[in-house]
């Protein structure tokens, strides 16, 4: 007998009709606050080498809140799979089937239990595992800056020692729980940073010191949703008025920015529909300083040099809006710190142009490698951050 369930850590999905393995209707789950739709990652059982097809009826209601001016662009369910695993660690792709309402794939599993996503979830396990085992080293102070919604806890790493004209960078990820992309990113340049052989790390660390916030919506994470946090909250809409009530991620966040201050921010998101690894400074907010610009080229050019995985070329999608959200988080820190260099990083779901690899698209795996590349674009522009006063 084949059992379907979403009732996993980080699991999402409703379950229509499991009682034939050919013909499995699901539907996807909203979000608090009856928006946001998309993430899915459930688990089958007793499917061992049976012919499976699994189908999402309402696929087609997550493009009422598709972004503007994407036109040219494929939706996120075009050209692409999910992703299957047998042990929740190792995936690999899966081609899916979208008719303009309904979105299918069909699998014949090797085991019988298999897991499945809308793209590789970031384990809670793994996520404590990365957490303790950096707050083991002596280059790393782990403190709680806050509680979400729920209660649970907001941790920042400070990864270096701050000093007198230290440069304090940011990376802050995961402002919606389904872009699990960031997890992994974070990870690969956390590992970087604490290889203490490592000369580019050493190098980088003795001229700036670290805050990194690798999980801003730990609601959304352990409950599975798309975007929001526990109570429907656009955590990344949020950031000129947040509350306790709610947005606490963000108010204890924004907080503790303003203690510390901000001189860089990597702002980790992905985007489900680009093929391209995208980055952007946030150059239309008021207080954007021309020189700023400079400072940016010279970063992504680095970042191109140390990675093939980050293609120069890509425009803003669906153009640069005219005028800045200044609830979004990195134009929000850009507009707050003038001074400070505010960048949105997107990680695609599907795949990039240059180099791609069919077989896994864009993967784990290359989103821990790409966060490892990051230290060399950072170190090429370091000595141009003003500390803040």
């Amino acid at each position: 007998m084949v059992t379907v369930t979403s009732k996993i850590p980080s699991g999402s999905g409703e379950i229509v009709s499991a009682t034939d393995h050919r013909d499995i209707r699901l539907r996807l789950k909203k979000d608090p606050g009856d928006v946001f739709l998309g993430w899915y990652h459930f688990r089958v059982s007793g499917a061992k080498a049976k012919d499976c097809r699994f189908s999402f009826e309402n696929a087609n209601d997550t493009l009422s809140w598709r972004l503007a001016n994407r036109e040219d662009y494929e939706n996120m369910w075009q050209n692409t799979g999910p992703v299957a695993s047998y042990d929740g660690s190792t995936w690999f792709r899966l081609r899916g089937e979208y008719d303009g309402e309904i979105y299918s794939f069909e699998h014949r599993p090797e085991h019988d239990i298999c897991y499945y996503a809308f793209w590789a979830p970031y384990d809670p396990g793994r996520e404590m595992t990365f957490l303790s085992e950096a707050q083991t080293s002596d280059l790393v102070t782990l403190t709680t800056i806050g509680e979400s919604v729920q209660g649970r806890p907001i941790d920042m790493l400070t990864i270096g020692t701050p000093g007198p004209g230290k440069p304090s960078c940011w990376i802050i990820s995961r402002q919606h729980s389904c872009e699990t992309q960031g997890g992994y990113f974070v990870e690969g340049l956390v590992d970087r940073l604490l290889d203490e052989t490592d000369p580019t790390a050493r190098a980088l660390l003795s001229s700036a010191v670290f805050y990194v916030v690798h999980n801003c919506n730990p609601d959304g994470s352990a409950l599975g949703l798309t975007r929001s946090n526990a109570v429907g909250a656009n955590l990344n809409r949020e950031w000129t008025a947040p509350s306790l009530e709610k947005s606490p991620e963000i108010f204890h966040l924004r907080n503790k920015m303003e203690e510390i201050g901000v001189d860089f921010c990597l702002d980790c998101h992905a985007d489900k529909e680009l093929r391209c690894n995208f980055i952007w400074p946030s150059e239309n907010v008021p207080t954007w300083a021309p020189e700023r610009r400079d400072i940016f080229t010279q970063f992504e050019n680095a970042w191109a040099a140390a990675s093939p995985e980050y293609e120069l070329g890509h425009p803003y999608p669906g153009g640069c809006p005219t005028e800045p959200d200044l609830g979004m988080g990195w134009n929000w820190i850009g507009n707050r710190f003038p001074h400070a260099l505010s960048v949105l990083l997107e990680q695609p779901y599907k795949d990039v142009t240059q180099f791609p690899m069919p077989e896994t698209g864009w993967s784990p795996e290359r989103a821990y490698g790409f966060g490892r590349s990051f230290p060399e674009a950072l170190r090429a522009v370091v000595g141009n951050l003003k500390a803040s006063s």
